[in-house]
């Protein structure tokens, strides 16, 4: 890749942020680009490169990023709501400054499909987002379901009859674990997420506030020029994290074909860890992998 230094700037309520990003074109004239966000706090480039190498064979620009630090750390005013600022406008600039044609894309994991929803839901970055492949999550649905004491009644995901599902309802409680309460902790500035102590109701209210889903009309779940698909973990393992809880929050928000250019939620069997989806297995016996990858090769075509 050839790779170049950034800095978001001014987005409100969060101090300036550096990155890197890197750029690599396929042989031929691109015929489309897909961005990629990784998890945790995005200072490491995307990982499973399977992805990038197969997209670029068939014919796609791609495009990686990593954070100088945590991406959800705004600086005074803790909100991550507010933090998801900084990738949504790096879309934004990879979309004006380096996409040429054909699709505009992105495909995110774990907290990086956090940021896609966010992007979605809050920055209008529907408006030049041709698809959207997000791999175990959002992670950010409810914030205050995933850190609040006494904890929230697990979820029924894809529960029966849920549109777009692919893939049987199974449960998964949406409480932050195995060290990613400590994310959250850090990010928000509340040291309660999920501490075993029952939290106050003003603090379940800021978490509730950064959620991509705030229980408010103002987060916007229409896209109809966007495709968008979900991947997230079973329960036929017994390792299992909130991811899927997580993301069937904002899931549920979508009940209509008219809502996205098409749409879909896979359960993936056999996951590798938590939210390993790409080693995992759909309904249907395909790796994770094949399907997403496959996916994102049909879906990302020029819509706008």
């Amino acid at each position: 890749m050839t790779c170049f230094r950034g800095e978001v700037a001014n987005c409100p309520n969060a101090i300036s942020l550096g990155f890197t990003y890197g750029v690599e074109d396929p042989q031929a004239e691109p015929v489309g680009t897909v961005v990629f966000l990784e998890g945790g706090g995005g200072t490491t480039a995307y990982d499973d490169p399977e992805y990038a190498e197969k997209y670029l064979q068939n014919g796609y620009q791609v495009v990686y990023a990593a954070w100088d630090s945590d991406w959800e750390l705004t600086g005074d005013t803790p909100n991550i709501k507010n933090a998801a600022c900084r990738p949504a406008t790096l879309l934004n600039y990879v979309f004006e400054n380096i996409y040429s044609r054909g699709g505009m894309c992105a495909q995110g994991s774990s907290a990086g499909s956090g940021a896609l929803a966010y992007a979605l839901a809050w920055y209008g970055s529907g408006s030049f987002l041709d698809n959207v492949e997000l791999l175990s999550g959002p992670v950010f649905g409810d914030i205050k379901q995933g850190c609040e004491v006494p904890n929230a009644p697990k979820v029924s995901v894809c529960a029966t009859g849920q549109f777009g599902c692919d893939g049987a309802e199974w449960p998964d409680s949406p409480a932050y674990v195995d060290g990613d309460e400590n994310l959250i902790r850090n990010w928000s500035n509340q040291p309660s997420c999920n501490a075993g102590k029952t939290t106050s109701a003003s603090v379940n209210a800021l978490w509730k506030d950064m959620s991509i889903v705030d229980g408010t009309d103002d987060p916007n779940f229409t896209y109809p020029q966007t495709a968008l698909a979900g991947y997230l973990c079973s329960n036929v393992d017994p390792a299992q994290n909130n991811s899927a809880a997580q993301g069937e929050f904002f899931y549920q928000q979508f009940t209509s074909a008219r809502q996205t250019a098409s749409y879909s939620v896979t359960r993936i069997n056999n996951c590798s860890g938590t939210e390993g989806v790409t080693d995992g297995e759909t309904p249907q016996g395909d790796t994770g992998f094949v399907a997403i990858s496959d996916r994102m090769l049909s879906s990302c075509i020029k819509r706008h």
